[in-house]
């Protein structure tokens, strides 16, 4: 039988690999909200786009927890 916690672990894992390999801006934007004051560079009423090398962090990361998450489904069912 699975246990629940390893379950909800592999779906965590899951839901937030599957979010920030998918909109890896929108993660950079929210953990960043408030912390840029430098980042004007976008039209007026709009944010720049966040810099490519830490969209390419948080989908590195976002395949870690993909990878961790099946892990984690592959042990709790196996």
């Amino acid at each position: 039988m699975a246990d629940l916690r390893t379950l909800l672990a592999a779906g965590l894992g899951l839901l937030l690999g599957m979010i920030c390999l998918l909109a890896p801006g929108a993660v950079v934007r929210v953990h960043t909200v408030g912390r840029r004051p430098h980042d004007r560079g976008g039209e007026y009423g709009a944010d720049a786009a966040p810099p490519a090398r830490w969209r390419r962090l948080v989908q590195g990361l976002g395949l870690v927890f993909v990878l961790a998450g099946g892990y984690f489904g592959y042990v709790a069912v196996a």
